[in-house]
């Protein structure tokens, strides 16, 4: 299943084959500070602000670590065996503890450890702020995307030439950079799905259509084309559109349809560019002839319709109404490369794993040590370590770290789904039952 991605990448199949893991069992008990030793994993039954480290459970890496848990000042400390490495082979018992330190190596250790901390509260608190900022620009896109479909029916001239002006500024966002990378925007009222998914598929579309190089006329097209994908929606009924269980056949055919309907509103609209008539009529088309409404496959489906075709099952899998929906983002992609990738055209779906990642912006995970969190943005370096909100009690909500899975060492041990969690962790991480994504410039080299 894996050589058709993988193509020899002994990388790329360690990532599909760790993707999926085990659940360790959780189990405590106390030990006293002189038993301390490197690879415990420790739980500190302390307040957050009264400790130097950044979480209150972890496991002991290095020296620096286990000589600032022994000046604490706690007489025990309770630690998890089955997340601990196993002592030394030989070892019975911790060694004798070494030569006390002096009190100015301990006060030094102490403000280094405290330093540190600081240091990376400053770093989280930049990688929230500029979730913010994305999160405004998301929702300023969203309003657009109403505002415009709104005036499609009294004003479509009007309606194209401002979803024209949306697609530009998206694009001169996202071409900004050439790094930009997709980030979730997790909002918690999604009244009016269908401008929510039509600016998720422009914003994913978008990413992927730059990492395939095309031009900055064509990602206009593309960004066009994945507004208006779902046109024909208007003339099927709601009752249909919106059922959550599996259409019977009569609703299949119907509801088949809207890429036929949708192409005829777009004709009809003056102003809207062939490519994207396409998109409209051909986005559920499938390579291997299998997709709808025409059956079409191979050279009678473009690029950028290629690229529609991906992003919009990726969504409608995360987000749709039909029975098809509620899959976790890692669920989805995995579904679409194990089951479908004979629908999609081999070089998008890669570009679209290798760019949303194995973990997607959205999907909730557990890590190795067992804590819960939320990706929120990938790693290009590293799909299998992303940067993830973590679930910690103990750290005030609007204080919730954002970590970096490469700088923790820390790996994933499996996906999780909304339903595995507790209402809690739900609320702790703002999940909503919407995952919505858009794209933020990294801080940092500016291309040109």
């Amino acid at each position: 299943m894996l050589a058709g991605l993988c193509r020899g990448s002994a990388a790329t199949f360690r990532i599909w084959k760790v993707a999926f893991g085990v659940v360790h069992d959780v189990s405590n008990t106390t030990v006293d500070t002189s038993q301390l030793r490197i690879g415990l994993f420790v739980h500190l039954d302390l307040p957050w602000m009264n400790h130097p480290f950044l979480t209150g459970s972890f496991k002991i890496r290095t020296q620096k670590q286990l000589d600032a848990l022994r000046q604490l000042g706690i007489a025990s400390i309770r630690i998890d065996p089955n997340r601990s490495d196993p002592a030394p082979e030989g070892e019975e018992a911790p060694a004798v503890e070494e030569e006390p330190l002096t009190d100015e190596v301990k006060e030094h250790l102490s403000q280094a450890l405290w330093e540190e901390k600081r240091r990376r509260i400053e770093v989280l608190k930049q990688r929230r702020s500029r979730l913010n900022q994305c999160s405004k620009r998301y929702s300023q896109s969203v309003s657009s995307a109403k505002t415009l479909m709104n005036h499609l029916r009294s004003s479509p001239m009007q309606a194209v030439e401002e979803a024209q002006e949306l697609v530009v500024q998206m694009v001169d966002d996202l071409t900004a950079d050439s790094e930009a990378t997709v980030q979730l925007v997790n909002l918690k009222h999604q009244d009016e799905n269908s401008y929510f998914h039509a600016v998720n598929v422009a914003a994913l579309a978008l990413v992927i259509g730059q990492q395939l190089s095309l031009e900055k006329s064509q990602l206009r097209l593309l960004g066009m084309g994945a507004l208006f994908h779902d046109l024909g929606h208007q003339k099927i009924p709601p009752k249909i559109l919106l059922k959550k269980e599996a259409f019977n056949k009569a609703e299949r055919q119907f509801y088949e349809q809207h890429p036929r309907y949708g192409a005829e509103i777009a004709r009809a609209i003056s102003g809207l560019p062939k490519a994207v008539i396409e998109v409209i009529s051909r986005h559920h088309e499938h390579l291997d002839g299998s997709g709808f409404p025409e059956g079409l496959s191979g050279g009678d489906i473009g690029m950028l319709t290629r690229i529609i075709a991906v992003v919009n099952r990726y969504d409608n899998l995360c987000n749709g109404f039909g029975a098809e929906r509620g899959f976790s983002p890692h669920q989805a992609v995995s579904r679409m490369y194990s089951q479908e990738r004979k629908w999609y055209d081999a070089k998008v779906l890669t570009t679209f794993i290798t760019n949303l990642g194995v973990y997607p912006p959205g999907t909730v995970v557990k890590l190795a040590d067992d804590r819960v969190a939320l990706v929120v943005t990938i790693n290009p370096a590293d799909l299998l370590k992303p940067n993830v909100l973590l679930y910690s009690p103990e750290i005030p909500q609007d204080e919730a770290l954002i970590l970096d899975l490469a700088e923790e060492e820390v790996d994933i041990s499996k996906s999780l789904h909304r339903s595995d969690l507790t209402e809690d962790q739900i609320e702790y991480l703002n999940l909503s039952d919407k995952l919505s994504y858009y794209f933020k410039p990294p801080s940092g080299r500016k291309s040109g």
